[in-house]
């Protein structure tokens, strides 16, 4: 394999999913500090979980690791793209359990959850997870 054919590829996918998950990380850890501190911030698909955040983040930065391999035309670059997305289905995959798991108390109908609704736990997480199943496929295949 030779990287000079797919380093676009390898750049352009770890730049949108490195802005992605890093942007996103940053927004999930100042709303949970300003949590902390006591002002409550809403935002649609944001929890406000600090470590969810950092999370998000390292992910966010092997992605860009990614990129500077890449640039370097180092064939490691394919390694850091397969690895970062590999734990964003990760945290997606547990956003999913998650979510089945108030659903299964819902449907049982365990007082705890009688408000629930599936809109609670459409996460942040669980759509970037669903996401970095994209450069998962691609990184596979190169």
């Amino acid at each position: 394999m030779d990287i000079k054919n797919i380093k676009s590829t390898i750049v352009s996918l770890s730049l949108v999913f490195g802005f992605l998950f890093a942007v996103s990380g940053i927004i999930e850890i100042i709303i949970g500090i300003y949590s902390i501190l006591g002002v409550k911030i809403t935002i649609p698909l944001f929890v406000g979980d600090v470590f969810g955040g950092l999370a998000l983040l390292a992910v966010g930065i092997t992605y860009f690791l990614g990129v500077k391999k890449a640039v370097d035309e180092d064939i490691k670059a394919v390694s850091y793209l397969f690895t970062a997305s590999i734990i964003g289905l990760g945290i997606g995959i547990i956003a999913f359990l998650l979510l089945i798991s108030n659903a299964i108390g819902f449907l049982l109908g365990f007082e705890d959850w009688a408000d629930w609704s599936i809109f609670n736990d459409l996460t942040i997480y669980l759509i970037l997870g669903m996401l970095a199943v994209v450069p998962y496929k691609i990184a596979k295949t190169l």
